[in-house]
């Protein structure tokens, strides 16, 4: 019942979920038109799944007000903040989500309780937390200072269209060591963004050259230290 009722969420969500309810959240007649969505999804791919009992209507009910519930507290934290965090309060926001259809589910079908607790303790028994605590920092934040350390003192003015010192050594470096990590980890389909990345920024070159070579190196670097890290993580 998970998948459906999660699939029902992604449906409500993302494909159905038009540009007026996104954008206003905050006025309750939006909300809860969002809210009816989800019901309305809800209870048809559970049905044509072959879940007919009336019984379900209850807690399809209750997810779909959490929802309603979840997303206005969301945009009012977006409304305070100026939209900054809104990538974070989106993760946030899904996290909650799925935890909360989770919940609904075990408060009203009990024999799903056993199911998904012994599920999460044996994936959180094969997890390394503090491994991936570690990697998750050094590859989000830790990126962060790496890619503003190496781009720092390169960025170009916004007058004339000359070259940036040394940008084409940085780029080719750069390059090379993508290739180098992406053929050592044997993900070949990164030397493909390497190549689209690449010609969309030289295009953008007769506009602004400075700041094309100055994205691009940005880019490659986040890239390079990601890919790096990662592969990293899988090995060790």
């Amino acid at each position: 019942m998970f998948w459906e009722l999660l699939l029902a969420h992604v449906l409500a969500d993302f494909v159905f979920q038009t540009k007026s309810v996104a954008k206003n959240k905050l006025v309750f007649t939006e909300t809860l038109k969002h809210c009816l969505y989800l019901f309305t999804i809800s209870i048809f791919v559970l049905f044509v799944v072959g879940y007919r009992d009336l019984y379900l209507l209850i807690p399809i009910l209750i997810i779909s007000l959490t929802h309603g519930i979840i997303d206005y507290l969301k945009a009012k934290i977006d409304a305070r903040t100026n939209d900054k965090w809104n990538w974070v309060l989106f993760s946030i926001d899904q996290i909650i989500h799925v935890i909360s259809i989770i919940l609904i589910i075990i408060v009203f079908q009990p024999i799903y309780k056993e199911i998904y607790f012994v599920k999460i303790g044996s994936y959180l028994s094969n997890l390394d937390l503090v491994k991936s605590a570690l990697f998750i920092a050094l590859i989000t934040f830790g990126g962060c200072y790496f890619t503003t350390s190496v781009c720092k003192g390169l960025k170009p003015s916004e007058k004339g269209n000359e070259s940036l010192n040394d940008a084409g050594k940085y780029i080719g470096i750069l390059e090379r060591l993508i290739i180098f990590v992406s053929i050592l980890a044997g993900r070949y389909e990164i030397i493909g963004f390497l190549i689209a990345a690449k010609s969309i920024i030289r295009h953008q070159e007769k506009n602004n050259k400075a700041f094309a070579e100055y994205f691009l190196i940005g880019t490659f670097t986040s890239f390079l230290w990601a890919v790096s890290f990662t592969y990293l993580y899988l090995k060790l």
